[in-house]
């Protein structure tokens, strides 16, 4: 009796084990069926397709192919980052602060930040291109990527009541354009001069 017993109970643990293990590979083969729908999905996509999908966070290498990846630039700007914050705010403190002083109207007493943190989220470079437009230029255009947590906190001291004005999770999306004006005297370089290409998106 217990041989049957045993018996029966081997065969219906084989069954099972043998149930369990066609589940899993008609489950993975499924999974391997729709990836590769996806993919020849994506590979159908024209750009323009992938512009619509992609919206503000379409990269500009993509657009543009001439726009260089700069992966390990983001690598070495994260690691800077967090030294480039904390110095920031000593530098905002200083040169903003008299500015917003001059701004001040009458109702107002003082505009003072009371925080101010870039966070700990780095901007990113999506891509770079070069480009010789003129002769002793250098002309750079940098895709900038910010999609940062920095948490402002700008004091308002009015007559009336002291408000407090809190920015946070911020997201920028712009092409900057840097130009290096070459000279012949060390360092070589006699200006640089920093705009926008396209509107800055802000969220």
């Amino acid at each position: 009796m217990g041989l049957i017993s045993g018996m029966m109970m081997g065969v219906v643990v084989g069954v099972a084990l043998m149930a369990g293990w066609s589940r899993v590979m008609r489950h993975r083969s499924r999974k391997r069926v729709a990836k590769a729908a996806d993919i020849k999905v994506l590979g159908s996509l024209t750009r323009d397709d992938l512009k619509k999908l992609c919206g503000d966070n379409f990269p500009e290498w993509v657009s543009f192919p001439q726009y260089e990846q700069v992966k390990w630039l983001n690598k070495h700007l994260g690691k800077l980052w967090p030294f480039v914050a904390q110095a920031a705010t000593a530098v905002v403190k200083e040169s903003v602060e008299p500015l917003l002083d001059d701004y001040r109207t009458a109702g107002i007493k003082s505009l003072k930040f009371s925080k101010f943190s870039l966070g700990n989220v780095s901007p990113k470079i999506e891509g770079i291109r070069i480009q010789n437009l003129q002769p002793g230029q250098i002309i750079m255009d940098i895709d900038f990527r910010w999609g940062g947590d920095p948490s402002i906190i700008l004091a308002v001291d009015a007559v009336v009541a002291s408000l407090p004005i809190q920015l946070k999770d911020l997201q920028v999306y712009t092409v900057i354009r840097v130009v290096f004006q070459l000279s012949e005297e060390i360092p070589c370089i006699s200006a640089v001069v920093v705009a926008l290409l396209a509107e800055a998106s802000i969220n």
